[in-house]
């Protein structure tokens, strides 16, 4: 029998392959899309993804974890977990249609109210969704669950930039989005080979709803820390402003938001079945670490280096405005990309709480420092990620090491080569580009920074910690 490693690993390959080969289109029809909208049109995004966003964290009810975890899965199971979410997905979207007036009217935005009619219309197929995809995800059958969600993006993108091109603005992402989800419910079930309809009977099921709300409740507040500046600048700075901050936030997140849910998404099953391995889960988690870390922090702090170009030349110079808060967010990208890769390991090993533990205390500093920066702009927004994110993690070390038995020394030996060496790349370069390059033209730069920063990187690491470049070029879990 294939081992649980090999099995991971052959997921994580397919699932890395195919989201890589599906972001690829995504991020360049993404820059196509902003380049056709203007700040207003995502700033009316921002505020309607942010309440379903929101409200999608609530219809799963963390049931999909349950769904994983289950040593004890049949299809009764099955059908009494799929009957809970049908009824609280079906009462999430009365909910948002009954509140889209109200919203539209606080946020000074009449066009959000018909956004959240529209976007209801995902809690339909969000219980086939749920359960579809992590029954796949409990098989470890990743390839077919990548090649949905390939599918799903490539249809997504061509929507969204079609549109976008024939003038509908904000319509676009809009509609977009819809066509993403309803593309991978019909995948989802379709590659799973059998469609579940629920079954009244819930006997048995307080453990598993306790967990999952559980999980849940840690989602829903991770949701609303990523969503809660959004929420606040929304009240105190202006439409367009908003719009430049929604764009920064979108280009910094969007290799986060992409790569991170598939580590996740193969890592929990593999923790959950090896959770009773004490130094095999410990080994397996400061791997991965090591591995995402090696690539992180290269990447987001070059591409902090060069940002305002990047954006002054595919965007255009009517959103350079957006050049430095994305600047100052993309610093903070791979720390809170460490602290996330403690969630799916908690989970496993029973400790559903400890991410909830974490995002609470994440939340109120967010929401303390987001507030008393308001009003300065979204410059001094963007500059909270700064403050607040060193504290994150460090309290998600805390967490993570009094929890699982791996020591902050381990973790801390994992992240701190890239870390470091990515530091030193960030000053050279950001150095040379000031001093050495201000008159030189954008393309110019761009092409003289990005083989620097790649020398740099590589040759220090080469030279001090070869090892990690030969692990990772192995990778064996």
């Amino acid at each position: 029998m294939e081992s649980i490693s090999n099995r991971a690993r052959s997921a994580f390959k397919w699932t890395l392959s195919l989201r890589l080969l599906a972001q690829a289109f995504t991020w360049l029809s993404s820059l196509f899309v902003i380049r056709l909208l203007t700040p207003l049109d995502y700033s009316i995004v921002a505020i309607a993804d942010m309440v379903l966003m929101l409200a999608l964290q609530l219809a799963s009810a963390g049931l999909g974890n349950v769904l994983i975890r289950q040593k004890n899965l049949d299809r009764i199971f099955i059908q009494k977990v799929l009957f809970l979410l049908i009824l609280l997905n079906g009462s999430l979207a009365l909910l948002q249609m009954a509140l889209a007036s109200t919203i539209a009217q606080f946020y000074q935005q009449p066009a959000v109210e018909y956004v959240l009619y529209i976007t209801a219309l995902a809690f339909i197929v969000m219980p086939w969704i749920t359960v579809s995809s992590n029954l796949l995800a409990r098989d470890m059958n990743f390839k077919s669950r990548s090649q949905v969600d390939f599918i799903a993006s490539l249809l997504s993108s061509i929507t969204a930039l079609s549109l976008a091109y024939l003038g509908f603005g904000f319509w676009s992402l809009i509609l977009a989005n819809i066509l993403m989800i309803y593309t991978k419910a019909i995948g989802y079930n379709l590659v799973y080979g059998k469609l579940h309809f629920p079954i009244w009977q819930l006997s048995d099921m307080g453990a598993a709803v306790k967990f999952g709300l559980t999980i849940m409740s840690t989602s829903l507040l991770f949701t609303l820390f990523m969503k809660v500046d959004i929420l606040i600048a929304a009240r105190f700075v202006d439409a367009t402003q908003l719009g430049f901050y929604a764009v920064a936030i979108h280009l910094a997140l969007m290799p986060m938001s992409k790569v991170m849910p598939l580590v996740n998404e193969v890592a929990y099953p593999l923790y959950a079945a090896i959770q009773d391995d004490d130094q095999k889960y410990k080994n397996t988690f400061c791997y991965i670490l090591r591995i995402v870390t090696l690539f992180s922090f290269p990447f987001f702090y070059g591409f902090a280096v060069i940002c305002e170009e990047l954006v002054v030349l595919i965007l255009g110079a009517q959103w350079q405005p957006a050049a430095l808060p994305l600047q100052l967010i993309l610093l903070t990208i791979p720390l809170r990309i460490i602290s996330n890769l403690f969630t799916p390991l908690m989970k496993a090993l029973g400790y559903p709480s400890t991410g909830l533990i974490h995002v609470s205390f994440s939340l109120t500093l967010t929401i303390i420092a987001v507030f008393l920066a308001s009003s300065s702009g979204i410059v001094a927004i963007a500059a909270t990620w700064l403050l607040t994110t060193p504290i994150f993690f460090l309290f998600a070390v805390y967490l993570c090491a009094s929890r699982s038995k791996i020591s902050g020394k381990a973790i801390f030996s994992a992240a701190l080569p890239p870390f470091i060496i990515s530091i030193l790349m960030f000053i050279t370069l950001f150095t040379t580009k000031k001093w050495l390059l201000i008159e030189t033209g954008l393309i110019s730069t761009i092409l003289i920074i990005i083989p620097l920063g790649v020398l740099i990187y590589v040759g220090s690491m080469w030279l001090f910690f070869k090892d990690r470049f030969a692990e990772a070029i192995k990778f064996r879990l």
